[in-house]
């Protein structure tokens, strides 16, 4: 099953219409992200025989792209706490039969993060969370109509570099790793085969994040 494409809206909303936190320093804010990913998926080959699908027609994918929007909350000037959507898509994947298999998961995050201001528009932080990773029928094969559900949490941390753009927005990079192994529950509503099959989605995570914070304070 796939995530509803209005979680984000939903986020966004959230972000936007709740009512202003008690604390003094604390202020809602949204953030859209995107990067570049490595993936170990280690067990490739298992991910390829229960599709179904010749080893000539499919090479193991490591590297591809992710998406997301979130909401934030910043309890302090130090202190932010996020949750957001992503979506995890491996960009090296098999062509069969002029078709692209499909390898993406749905992920909801959950993360803390701290900076310190070390420039008048300069922060650097550190940040670490946690991630629900869901394949729901989207890692498929279009050949062979096969499909894989299951679900999972992982970890993520990484380093937070940070430029004022305005005294409301802001644009970061942020570099680090994530842990994430789905195991496959499910092919086709039936149980997996014998030899199991693990979907994993560990290595290093980039993300190039836009925040905005629209009551922010300096």
């Amino acid at each position: 099953m796939r995530m509803p494409r209005t979680v984000a809206a939903a986020l966004v909303a959230a972000a936007l219409l709740a009512p202003r936190p008690a604390h003094p320093q604390t202020v809602l804010g949204i953030r859209a992200f995107g990067g570049y990913d490595t993936y170990a998926m280690g067990d490739w080959n298992d991910i390829r025989r229960g599709l179904l699908i010749p080893a000539s027609m499919f090479s193991r994918p490591t590297d591809g792209y992710s998406l997301g929007v979130g909401a934030e909350l910043a309890w302090s000037k130090s202190l932010s706490f996020t949750l957001s959507y992503e979506r995890v898509t491996p960009g090296r994947m098999s062509e069969i039969d002029g078709q692209k298999m499909k390898l993406p998961a749905n992920v909801a995050l959950l993360e803390a993060e701290y900076r310190r201001r070390v420039r008048p528009r300069l922060q650097l932080g550190l940040g670490a969370g946690t991630g629900y990773y869901q394949l729901g029928q989207e890692v498929e094969s279009p050949v062979t109509a096969r499909d894989y559900a299951g679900d999972a949490f992982g970890g993520q941390a990484f380093g937070i570099g940070e430029w004022d753009v305005t005294p409301a927005v802001t644009f970061g990079l942020d570099i680090g790793y994530r842990w994430a192994t789905v195991s496959v529950s499910e092919v086709n509503h039936r149980p997996p085969p014998s030899f199991g099959i693990d979907v994993d989605y560990s290595g290093l995570s980039t993300r190039l994040v836009l925040r905005f914070l629209p009551r922010r304070n300096r």
